[in-house]
Order: C-alpha cells, then structure tokens, then sequence
C-alpha cells in the first residue's frame, strides 16, 4: 500500500471489500465496529495518506450507508473537512448532523456512533502532545491545561474553517509533496505548527477560551535578562525544530511573558528574531554556494526553514537589498 520517501510516507489504497476497508480504517484511526447497510455493490473505498512527524494528512471516500461505533486511538487529535455526504454523530454529549463544508473533529478516547453515507473528507491527524504545545504557546497555558471542547462549546467561524483549509492543502500539496522540501527537518516541523495554530484558532479549545477572553490577565513584564536568555538560546539552537515554547521554556518565563519582553526590548516577536537568525544563516550559506555544484536558493532556503521560495525572496531582500539568487551567483 504504501511508498516510503524517508522521512515521509505515502500511500494509497482503494476496495470494494468492506473488511478490508475495515482494517485499513482500524490500524489508521483505532477501534470501530462498522455496519454496512442496503447493497454491498454499492460500498466502495479509496484514501490517501501522507504521513511524517506527529502529521498525518488523509484524503477519504466511504461510499454506502455504514452505521459505526467508533473510539478513536489516544494521543491523536482526527480533525477533517467534509466535502460531499452526510454524517450523522453522537459523541454522548452533542449530536450533529454534518454537512457539506462543516469541520469535524474527533476527541481521542471518547467514544462516538456515526452513520455515515457517502462521505467524501479531507482529514488531518494531529500528534496531541505537539498540538498542546502550540495550543499552550497562543494561550499561554502549560501543554497539560489543553483541552478540546465538544461542538456544544462554539461552531468553527467560516473564515477560520476557509483557513484551516488552505493550511492544509498548502502543506498536502506543496509542502510534504515535494521530496526536497520534505526531507529538511525545519520545514516539517513548521508545517506541523502551521496546520497546528490553525487548528487551535478553528476548533473550540481551553487556549482559544483564553484567546477570546478580555479580562484575562496579562503577565508582568519580564526583566531584560529574560530576553538575553532567550537570544543566546535561539542563536545557539536556530537549526533545530525550536518554537515558542521551547524559547520560553529557556529563558524561563511564559510564552507570553517572553513576547510581551520582546516587544518591550526589542520591537519584534520571539519568532521574528529566529526567522531572522536562521535568514542570516541562509544568506552565510548562500554567500559560501557554489552554483555549479548544484548548489541552489530553494534547497539553502529549505535547510534553514524556509518552505515557501517567493516568502523567502520578500524576507531577503528587505534584510540584504537583494535577491538571494543574486548572492548565489556571486
């Protein structure tokens, strides 16, 4: 079923058996005691999988009328845009009728019936522990504090489903779909923070509640030395997968606290200054290129973070006045 392009794998599988389709939804997603119902010649299955660091991004057609009970594996959040069929769902304390364009998510752990017919969907495994990371970073809650709400809790809003969308298309399509891109470290890791942040502001969750709330209180401003720990700490690390989190964690003070520190200090983010870092770095290797090695703008870029060339052309050339091809060809 599947291909290997290390460190992403791919894969692609279609049946009309509905126990194999069975089993293949089984070691993906976790237990389930699917019932089809009405013509077996009408069941059909298809799906593809790309998979890589914690991400896992799924694009599924369960044709027929199943009714199924359904728990999905811990340690994983399942999110997933519906794009044709029905679904209908009960998850103990809500039940919803899905429609066409609706974001669904599925809690790990807690058990749901769904009867499904026709369903066309876009999914996206998120690994929890990450997730709870970038969710406690916008929030400014310890990863242990996360939590997602049922849909009693608030609907998705339409723009931030639209987003939700395009972050993960950008990332199937573009991102983990390209072997150069894919195989760098820096751009996995931010393509799992992107499709993260957008999942935190799209699905309700304990972050989003802080996010939202006016009276929440503010961290007092952190002393200089917390920023001098922070910098030495970006500096030091800029070529591993670091965020805010970890950042904060360093200079020992909330995700927060550090960007307000940073803003007081320094006019400009945490994350801002090891963009810039790791620029600085790529313009360094760019100047060191040899282009007729096969040395090139797209993989320098890659190898510090910079998934999307066109971004990087923008964020070059304001720092250097430049075009970065224009330092390759030097």
């Amino acid at each position: 079923m599947a291909e290997v392009t290390a460190p992403v794998v791919r894969g692609s599988f279609s049946t009309r058996d509905f126990e194999e389709a069975r089993a293949v939804l089984a070691d993906t997603y976790g237990d389930h005691v699917p019932v089809l119902h009405g013509e077996s010649e009408r069941f059909a299955f298809s799906t593809t999988v790309t998979e890589s660091d914690g991400l896992g991004l799924d694009s599924l057609h369960y044709g027929g009328l199943i009714e199924n009970d359904f728990v999905l594996q811990e340690g994983t959040l399942l999110v997933g845009l519906m794009r044709e069929g029905r679904l209908d769902y009960d998850d103990g304390s809500h039940e919803h009728v899905l429609s066409p364009g609706e974001l669904y998510w599925v809690r790990p752990g807690r058990p749901q019936h769904q009867t499904t017919a026709d369903v066309r969907f876009d999914f996206a495994r998120l690994e929890m522990a990450g997730l709870a990371r970038v969710a406690a970073g916008l929030g400014d809650l310890e990863p242990d504090q996360v939590r997602f709400h049922a849909r009693t809790r608030g609907t998705p809003l339409p723009e931030r489903v639209r987003y939700w969308d395009s972050a993960r298309r950008w990332i199937a399509e573009h991102v983990l779909a390209d072997d150069v891109l894919a195989a760098e470290p820096l751009v996995r890791a931010e393509a799992f923070r992107t499709l993260a942040r957008a999942t935190v502001l799209a699905v309700p969750n304990t972050a989003l509640d802080r996010l939202a709330d006016p009276t929440a209180a503010t961290p007092r401003a952190a002393e200089p030395a917390t920023v001098r720990r922070a910098v030495a700490y970006i500096e030091e690390h800029a070529a591993r997968d670091i965020g805010l989190a970890e950042i904060a964690a360093a200079a020992r003070v909330t995700p927060r606290g550090l960007q307000a520190a940073f803003r007081r200090h320094r006019s400009q983010t945490p994350l801002e200054h090891l963009r810039r870092v790791r620029l600085d770095a790529a313009h360094r290797d760019l100047e060191a290129a040899d282009p007729t090695q096969g040395d090139t703008v797209a993989a320098v870029a890659a190898r510090w973070g910079f998934a999307h060339p066109g971004r990087f052309s923008v964020y070059y050339r304001q720092a250097y006045g430049g075009s970065p091809g224009d330092t390759l060809r030097r």
